[in-house]
């Protein structure tokens, strides 16, 4: 399961379910070295972070599930579910869910990507598959 979970993960950091995260400050801050007012709106992309060649490597734009296999250097640079105290709080659950699907389904199933799909996706208010996922599904025999 801990190779699920990796997997998963790498998945997450090429394909955030949310494109960026919209916060407020509501006090003066520093982030870093920069001095950020009150009230400020800060727009964070988790698809920019997610595929920086500094933090990710040169290979960054590849799936790797091995980035997880160890921590990360830097706290911030995976958050696909936001970070913090605002974390959504269906993380967890949805963490559970998707390891379970996936046993399920290789349990009793084979699957490969249609040789018809376009890899194409799209950022909307979250990311997509412009044309669908096409997945094929095979029965396992017994």
């Amino acid at each position: 399961m801990q190779q699920v979970g990796m997997i998963i993960n790498e998945t997450l950091r090429l394909y955030p379910p949310a494109v960026f995260i919209m916060r407020q400050t509501y006090k003066k801050v520093m982030v870093g070295s920069l001095k950020v007012p009150a009230k400020t709106q800060l727009f964070l992309a988790l698809t920019a972070i997610h595929h920086d060649k500094e933090i990710w490597g040169e290979d960054c734009n590849e799936f790797n599930p091995d980035r997880f296999s160890e921590p990360r250097k830097h706290i911030a640079a995976f958050f696909p579910f936001g970070l913090g105290p605002r974390t959504c709080v269906g993380q967890n659950l949805a963490m559970i869910e998707a390891k379970i699907f996936l046993a399920m389904i290789i349990r009793d199933c084979s699957f490969s990507i249609s040789p018809t799909y376009c890899h194409s996706p799209i950022m909307f208010l979250t990311l997509q598959p412009q044309h669908a996922a096409q997945i094929l599904f095979r029965r396992i025999s017994c």
